[in-house]
């Protein structure tokens, strides 16, 4: 506890420390434009409050200066580029800054890069392995809609035989994201399904995504956040059209013991 108590009140002395900008400079002359300050990095602490080490999969926390300005983290891992691994911060303001540590990054060097330049931070980042998320005994109380276009509903649970989800039909392409954080149970292909992939909440329901164009970024085993991308909309299989066939399962998940219920009621409720 103290440890932990220790590594805080470090991150929260980075913050208090953080000057007032120091003063803009002009672009020439008088009356010019104000030059907005270089992101800076001071701290680094994880999700599980550990400072400069933190799992991949898992949330990662920046302190410094101008980071709303930052437009990728470069996760430098081992000398040379082979291993660097990039990615967009979730939300970012003037002082702090969050981000996903990448599921291939490796231990190394840690880099902001904004509009206005970049910046090395002070110490290298340790990565561990795969996080893993805690169980839970129910769905989280905020989630977000898995298709990020335009969409229109089709048929629900039981239009069909075998019909176990709900069609949300949109233009093939159209980005899929994870409505919630999760694990990844299941990806693969088949003949009716497609492309598909079946996320698994920490309270063991399944969320089922089918008919993707192609197959999904993720792997079997991976920690996807709320809101990261899971795959595009797609006709692959047995598809009438460019949908979503979405399917929700109580715990203990899917075709594990749980079964099949009606996915409209929840998608229509993270639908705004």
């Amino acid at each position: 506890m103290t440890i932990v108590l220790t590594r805080w009140i470090s991150f929260a002395v980075a913050l208090a420390c953080l000057a007032v900008p120091a003063p803009a400079l002009a672009a020439g002359g008088t009356g010019g434009a104000e030059v907005p300050d270089e992101p800076t990095v001071l701290a680094a602490v994880c999700e599980d409050e550990t400072a400069w080490e933190c799992a991949r999969g898992a949330r990662l926390t920046l302190a410094g200066n101008s980071l709303d300005s930052v437009t990728q983290v470069r996760f430098v891992g081992s000398p040379g580029r082979r291993d660097d691994r990039f990615a967009r911060p979730r939300r970012a303001a003037d002082h702090e800054l969050e981000v996903v540590v990448p599921r291939s990054a490796r231990s190394g060097p840690l880099a902001v890069i904004g509009e206005t330049g970049k910046d090395v931070a002070p110490q290298p980042l340790k990565v561990k392995r795969q996080a893993t998320l805690p169980r839970a005994s129910a769905l989280p109380d905020v989630g977000v809609f898995p298709i990020r276009g335009k969409h229109t509903y089709g048929d629900g649970l039981g239009a069909g035989r075998g019909h176990q989800g709900q069609d949300v039909f949109a233009a093939c392409g159209t980005p899929l994201v994870a409505l919630y954080d999760a694990t990844v149970q299941h990806r693969a292909f088949q003949s009716r399904a497609g492309n598909y992939v079946v996320l698994q909440t920490p309270d063991g329901s399944s969320f089922a995504y089918m008919h993707l164009q192609s197959p999904s970024p993720l792997r079997k085993g991976d920690i996807v956040r709320m809101g990261e991308p899971v795959g595009k909309v797609g006709d692959t299989g047995r598809a009438s059209g460019c949908h979503l066939h979405f399917e929700q399962w109580t715990a203990p998940g899917w075709y594990e013991g749980g079964k099949a219920i009606d996915a409209l009621p929840l998608l229509k409720s993270l639908d705004k």
